[in-house]
């Protein structure tokens, strides 16, 4: 066996193994589906050659005058029961049939919906540093549009079930026509009717069935690979496709869309990626129509020949007319079922590529250290953080973004940190929080490596408020909370020490008011607004390390002196750490830290740093005819 096929044999049961979990009657149920189908198809082919049997000896039975009227009577009866029974079986199959299909449309769904949410658990629990690399991101495409390609995992165990009921249809055909080639008695008459009827006849079939099927395997073959090179090709043209149809749909750019009215550069956007979509398709959309094209063709001479061969043994006498129509219909049912199989064991080693980008995904492994110490719970909330000679780069670039920092947050005082834009404060909060490790050096928590902390109860000492913080189109209270359960005083001391209590009461259902106009009774917030609960978002949590990055960016002079007067209440006892491009916060803050190009330049308080010169002094100077008493 090769190493590709055991390959796909092992995703195969992996799936399998997967969707078990998930539905064990479902994968049952599909093959029993498939079962009843072939039942049907069998059951007609077999009865309806009978009944024109019957109704041929009825026929001959009426040229024999009165004498045969008995006779007549008889083939009546048995012609009626015939027709009965096929009604009958025919009803019954078609509504076990119907109530399947019934069952597995809601199997189905919930297969679909379990797959997608095994996508997203996977995508909210990868470490940070890695869905946001490109690769990454490419990946998770290929995946969600590899398992939903073709109907995704459901349409993959329909596959499966398919190449089953091709092999039992294959049996069942084989038994029945078995007797057309065993049987060489042409009755009589010679020429072509004995030539059918010869060694050399039925060989000619078969060898014209087995190329038919030979042909069409190549063709599906082809055209599956052809499919899936298009697919790898254009995963990046899909992610922009998406991009842009974020920009048409969904309510939160539609304001950037009119005012600057872009509407006409997105519909252009989408158009070029369309233009060049259909290039890449044209020529495998035209190669795939001409092997449909001679498919069909083949598959017309293979039916004239089915029926010439069947039709002169019919001649002689070796068959009856009803069983012309049973070996025709089995015949080519046999030659469909097989070119299926072969069609089907091609598509699902296609399908297994498709499903290997799934599969993949669910199985990347996240990249920190995991840690098992757990943090001391400390009433004094006495933590002390340390970064020492800590560089950092990030993924697939090499220019380091921090360099050799080495500083010390102390217990229970006010830190900001100041600097131009890309100078790494932002890269630094990211390393405290551990969404990424250090290239070099290491953070310490109270003199230990944080890395060999518990990652969960790490994160629990942080409160933070990023820059491009979300809100989502949750109630208000669960924001806050960051959770569907929460402590309804403790949202309301969080909200009113963000400044938000009175607004929030004002609103229609109060804390339990659905944020932005995603559902019929949302409500808008302003931008400052939203601020706040991101900051009562971190208040809620109570950990003794609060991270605020542009605390104040979209609040007005009001609300953000309302802000920084409040500010001891709101952090007191605990460790405060501020990224702010407004110096006049940094008069809060007992220490500060000035990067520079992935450097600390300078370190100290606000009065030192403002008469000693350097990069402090000059962004001090120039924001402070904005606040100067």
């Amino acid at each position: 066996m090769s190493r590709e096929k055991k390959e796909n044999r092992t995703s195969t049961r992996e799936i399998l193994r997967m969707v078990a979990g998930i539905r064990k009657s479902f994968l049952p149920l599909m093959i029993l589906e498939q079962m009843v189908a072939s039942a049907i198809l069998y059951l007609n082919i077999i009865v309806g050659a009978m009944i024109l049997d019957g109704v041929a000896e009825a026929a001959g039975t009426a040229r024999g005058g009165m004498a045969g009227s008995s006779a007549m009577e008889a083939v009546e009866q048995h012609l009626i029961r015939l027709a009965v029974g096929l009604v009958l079986l025919n009803m019954v199959l078609a509504l076990l049939r119907w109530g399947l299909n019934k069952g597995l449309i809601v199997l189905r769904r919930r297969v679909d919906e379990e797959i997608n949410k095994k996508v997203s658990e996977k995508c909210l629990t990868l470490d940070y540093q890695i869905l946001e690399r490109t690769d990454t991101l490419d990946h998770v495409e290929s995946a969600l549009r590899g398992s939903q390609m073709n109907g995704g995992i459901t349409s993959y165990c329909s596959t499966i079930s398919g190449i089953l009921g091709n092999i039992v249809a294959i049996v069942y055909s084989v038994i029945l026509i078995s007797r057309l080639f065993l049987d060489r008695d042409g009755g009589e008459g010679g020429g072509l009717v004995a030539f059918a009827c010869s060694l050399p006849g039925e060989l000619l079939m078969v060898f014209l069935i087995a190329g038919t099927v030979f042909v069409r395997f190549l063709v599906s073959r082809t055209a599956r690979q052809m499919q899936y090179r298009m697919y790898e090709k254009n995963v990046r043209v899909n992610r922009r496709f998406d991009a842009y149809f974020m920009f048409m749909y969904e309510y939160s750019p539609g304001k950037q869309v009119r005012i600057y009215d872009m509407a006409r550069m997105i519909i252009r956007g989408v158009r070029g990626e369309a233009a060049r979509l259909r290039k890449s398709q044209k020529g495998v959309l035209r190669r795939e129509a001409g092997m449909s094209a001679a498919t069909d063709l083949i598959m017309g001479i293979l039916l004239f020949a089915c029926y010439g061969f069947v039709g002169i043994r019919a001649v002689g006498g070796a068959v009856s007319i009803g069983e012309v129509s049973l070996y025709v219909g089995v015949l080519t049912s046999f030659s469909d079922n097989v070119s299926e199989f072969f069609g089907a064991f091609n598509w699902l080693e296609v399908m297994n590529q498709y499903m290997g980008n799934f599969t993949s995904l669910l199985s990347l492994k996240n990249e920190k250290y995991e840690g098992t110490l757990p943090i001391e719970k400390r009433l004094d909330n006495e933590y002390e953080l340390e970064f020492n000679n800590v560089s950092f780069h990030y993924p697939n670039n090499e220019e380091l973004v921090l360099k050799n920092i080495t500083a010390k947050i102390h217990v229970g005082r006010k830190l900001a940190i100041v600097g131009k834009n890309g100078s790494g404060k932002s890269t630094f909060i990211k390393l405290l929080c551990r969404l990424y490790d250090p290239t070099e050096g290491e953070i310490l928590l109270n003199g230990i490596d944080i890395r060999k902390y518990d990652y969960d109860e790490y994160r629990q000492i942080f409160g933070v408020v990023f820059q491009d913080f979300r809100l989502f189109s949750f109630p208000v209270a669960q924001n806050v909370a960051a959770s569907t359960e929460y402590d309804e005083q403790k949202v309301w001391h969080a909200l009113r020490q963000a400044g938000m209590e009175e607004r929030v009461r004002e609103m229609t259902d109060g804390m339990d008011t659905v944020l932005y106009k995603q559902g019929e009774e949302g409500v808008e917030i302003s931008g400052g607004e939203a601020q706040k609960l991101a900051i009562a978002r971190a208040l809620y949590r109570d950990a003794p390390v609060v991270i605020l990055d542009e605390p104040t960016a979209a609040l007005d002079p009001v609300s953000e002196l309302e802000i920084y007067e409040r500010f001891d209440e709101m952090v007191e006892h605990k460790t405060a750490i501020y990224i702010s491009h407004r110096m006049s916060s940094c008069r809060f803050c007992e220490n500060i830290l000035v990067f520079d190009g992935g450097d600390i330049i300078q370190m100290g308080s606000h009065d030192d740093l403002a008469e000693s010169g350097g990069l402090y002094q000059e962004l001090w100077e120039a924001q402070a005819q904005y606040y100067k008493d």
